[in-house]
């Protein structure tokens, strides 16, 4: 009696049909690359649009961006309401600084206020101004060109009443030495009427016995 050997339809290999059935069920379970890129490509317009979401502050300057040298000038930087702090940045961003802001009315808008008391050849730069709220920084805001004209060994126009023009200095100087001019004038002419009144006496009191000799 042979022994019983085994069926060789019990050692058949899976189906390609399977395996593929298989791999079709474990890409539907995982998401696809496409997806994740679009996922992520939200995610940062999300990122951009939020940073991106408060106002530009406007920059300006007071009395105006050209400055004399050695005179006052100050930055202003406007944000909107509720603006925490303002930072006025050169424009390489080596150099800045901040300030908190106050409560302030109108409502509706925020300012800060940046003196530079001395404008020099270092301070003539170009500035920008942002400002921080809801734990992010604005963009920054135009740049600012503060020009600085003369210099230390320069003369400056000396400052008017309101409402009038600035006279330079040079001219000044012109109408003084006119006045210290015409008054050393007028004293050589007194000096000049002095010594003659004095030669004209002496004059006369050296002829006045010779003319009383002659009439005795």
């Amino acid at each position: 009696m042979w022994p019983l050997r085994a069926s060789p339809a019990h050692f058949q290999p899976s189906q390609p049909q399977d395996k593929d059935r298989a791999d079709g069920e474990r890409l539907a379970m995982s998401p696809s690359l496409p997806i994740l890129l679009g996922q992520v490509l939200c995610l940062g317009q999300v990122i951009l649009t939020q940073e991106g979401a408060l106002p530009r502050p406007s920059i300006s300057a007071e009395p105006g961006a050209v400055i004399l040298w050695g005179q006052p000038v100050t930055i202003v930087c406007r944000g909107p309401a509720e603006a925490e702090t303002f930072r006025l940045a050169w424009e390489d961003g080596s150099n800045y600084t901040d300030q908190k802001i106050l409560p302030q009315r109108p409502p509706h808008e925020t300012e800060a206020r940046f003196p530079i008391t001395r404008v020099s050849d270092d301070t003539a730069r170009h500035y920008y101004c942002r400002y921080h709220k809801n734990s992010s920084w604005s963009e920054h805001s135009e740049f600012l060109e503060l020009v600085v004209t003369g210099g230390p060994d320069e003369i400056f126009p000396l400052p008017t009443e309101a409402g009038s023009q600035t006279v330079p200095t040079s001219w000044n100087y012109t109408v003084v030495n006119c006045v210290r001019m015409g008054l050393a004038g007028v004293v050589l002419l007194i000096l000049v009427v002095i010594l003659a009144e004095a030669w004209h006496s002496q004059h006369r009191s050296q002829h006045g016995p010779h003319g009383a000799h002659q009439t005795d």
